[in-house]
């Protein structure tokens, strides 16, 4: 059966409260947890404090990783803008979080940690600058801020391979990028200009419900029906509760010795998490098939 698909809820993702909530909240924790050391040591990162501050380090993640998320994508979605690059990189940067967070120790660990951390920043950085460079030529203030973007990355590459790394070099891109995208999303200074609506596809609601049921946990059937931001959602909760599940082996719940009681509150989170995951696709599915 051929439908056309229902109009995403874009409520939550469009309201500006919401978004400039989480993006200060995000601003104002990454200085207090970033300078919570002197950010100008080597051992300093953000990185070694998490691994002291566990708690604290997984707060990081999510609220970090959820402004770079929901403000670029309310500005793709506000200006209309479609790049497959930048969306590409939008998507994929929040499992880079991951990786960066859960993922760390010596040896094989350490790679992926480092792997995740670089690509968290790259991704969220093309994501941004891809969305600059398809306005540069609009209006200057999407040309002073390519090229203002493009200097920090410059000058910040070449601290990193002369002075070398410290927390404060990691720290001042963040809190730069998080101002950025409030000036965006909250000012005139940066105009939509030749805003385009997406056009909507045809879906068949009976695929739709089989891949609810089947591959749900992963957010098959939101992206198929083209709920981008819902799908992504849904499989970022399925990652994250797999991962709380494994990290008493991995990453800082080896560096912590996380065992006995706390590592049984570890694996009763991450099964919690994956057990609403599961409700989530038996929802959707029941839905769908409700709908057909």
């Amino acid at each position: 059966m051929e439908n056309t698909p229902q109009k995403q809820n874009g409520s939550l993702l469009d309201n500006k409260k919401v978004l400039v909530s989480v993006l200060f909240t995000a601003l104002i924790f990454n200085v207090i947890f970033g300078c919570l050391r002197n950010p100008l040591g080597e051992d300093n990162t953000i990185s070694w404090i998490g691994f002291d501050h566990p708690i604290g380090f997984l707060f990081w993640g999510a609220v970090t990783g959820s402004a770079f998320f929901l403000n670029i994508l309310h500005i793709y979605r506000k200006h209309g803008y479609t790049g497959k690059i930048g969306t590409v990189a939008l998507y994929a940067a929040p499992f880079m979080a991951c990786a960066f967070i859960f993922i760390n120790d010596w040896g094989w660990e350490h790679v992926v940690h480092w792997v995740g951390a670089i690509g968290f920043i790259a991704l969220n950085g093309a994501a941004l600058l891809m969305f600059l460079f398809h306005n540069f030529k609009k209006h200057i203030s999407y040309k002073i801020t390519t090229f203002g973007v493009a200097l920090m990355l410059l000058s910040m590459l070449v601290i990193l391979l002369t002075i070398g790394k410290s927390g404060l070099l990691e720290l001042i891109p963040i809190w730069l990028a998080l101002m950025l995208l409030f000036l965006i999303n909250c000012t005139d200074f940066y105009p939509v200009i030749d805003k385009k609506e997406v056009p909507e596809k045809a879906i068949d609601t009976k695929k739709a419900a089989k891949l609810a049921m089947c591959l749900g946990m992963f957010g098959a059937d939101d992206f198929y029906l083209g709920r981008y931001p819902q799908g992504e959602g849904h499989l970022l909760m399925t990652v994250v509760g797999i991962m709380i599940c494994v990290d008493r082996f991995i990453g800082f719940g080896v560096m912590n010795d996380i065992s006995g009681e706390n590592a049984v509150i570890f694996l009763a989170v991450g099964l919690s998490i994956l057990c609403g995951s599961a409700a989530w696709a038996i929802y959707n599915g029941t839905a769908l098939r409700k709908a057909k």
